[in-house]
């Protein structure tokens, strides 16, 4: 007996397995909405596409994160990266607090300070790049200003919601001067050094890995530095922060992303001229010997205490330090654990 099929009758078979082929391919090879909204190269619930922010605008100190991207190393970590200039710690943390970025190096004493008094809540530390707290205040040397009592009665320049500012009355009681007699006035990053050239200002808050920058602006006249760290010693800088929905949820995302920035960050520090050349050639008005200069520094600010223990390494006993000094100054309120500013299970180890 034969068996018949109709023109009709193939044509809506064909139509079927048509169907039924696209939906296996769809299923084998995901989609790109799988690859944004989580899963990735980890097979966790984080983007693999995130946005992270510099410390502060588009200086050579921020070279590292450039670099991870143009080299490819985010890439290779499966991470998609954009990178947008920062505006401070203030505005770092609101931005990671609100879901508009997911990596961002945040003074740590400014995280401090805001999840203490209840500011900002939801977000974590992973791991450090400055060891030491970078903050600083600078002066000419001819301005009669070399030490922390000279400041009492002069005027300071620093970025409004900067953590230079916030952090000084904490530096100022433990330096036994008073910060009510030193005055602040909010001026934007690039304005700085202009007006500390002109004299319009005596001082300004600056990043200690910012002096190249400074010395530029002032053309050849010798800056005096007031760090922050002789008095805040257990202290560190900057520290990468994401939220804690991050870190809790795809804590590979958080490795991934740190492993290929700090090998960014190595790659900056070995080559402080390719690094700086990289970075005005995407930004044409940085001064690649001044930013060469500030990568230089950073590869300085990034190195460990102990022996042997990786860029990136934090430690309970110098968060609780850093924390007990900032509740002693008054600077924040008693009560903040190590452990709910750092999520120690993602800091490098060795």
């Amino acid at each position: 007996m034969s068996l018949c099929i109709s023109k009709r009758t193939s044509r809506l078979l064909a139509a079927l397995l048509a169907v039924l082929m696209t939906a296996a391919l769809s299923t084998a090879c995901g989609s790109d909405d799988d690859n944004v909204n989580g899963g990735g190269a980890s097979g966790g619930s984080a983007p693999d596409k995130v946005t992270y922010i510099t410390g502060f605008g588009t200086f050579g100190r921020e070279a590292y994160a450039y670099v991870a991207q143009d080299k490819g190393y985010f890439s290779d970590a499966g991470v998609t990266v954009t990178i947008q200039p920062g505006q401070g710690s203030g505005n770092s943390l609101a931005a990671l607090a609100g879901g508009s970025a997911q990596f961002a190096p945040v003074d740590l004493s400014s995280t401090i300070m805001q999840l203490g008094d209840g500011k900002v809540s939801g977000v974590t530390a992973v791991a450090a790049v400055h060891q030491t707290t970078d903050a600083a205040v600078m002066a000419l040397a001819d301005s009669g200003i070399s030490k922390p009592a000279d400041l009492e009665g002069k005027k300071i320049a620093d970025p409004a919601g900067s953590v230079i500012g916030a952090l000084f009355p904490a530096y100022a009681k433990l330096a036994g001067i008073d910060a009510e007699k030193v005055e602040f006035v909010a001026l934007e990053a690039q304005q700085l050094g202009v007006n500390l050239a002109t004299g319009s200002v005596d001082a300004v808050g600056q990043y200690r890995v910012g002096r190249p920058n400074i010395e530029n602006a002032v053309k050849g006249k010798e800056v005096v530095v007031l760090p922050f760290g002789e008095y805040l010693t257990e202290s560190y800088g900057a520290a990468i922060t994401t939220t804690t929905k991050i870190a809790e949820e795809d804590p590979d995302l958080v490795r991934r992303f740190t492993t290929a920035l700090f090998k960014g960050m190595r790659y900056a520090i070995d080559h402080p001229d390719e690094a700086a050349a990289l970075m005005a050639e995407k930004f044409p008005t940085l001064n690649k010997e001044t930013a060469a200069a500030e990568i230089e520094l950073v590869g300085a600010a990034v190195q460990p205490r102990e022996n042997g223990a990786p860029i990136g390494t934090m430690d309970p006993e110098r968060v609780a330090g850093a924390i007990k000094a900032l509740e002693d100054a008054g600077a924040v309120k008693p009560g903040l654990t190590p452990e709910e500013l750092v999520s120690f299970d993602l800091v490098p180890k060795s």
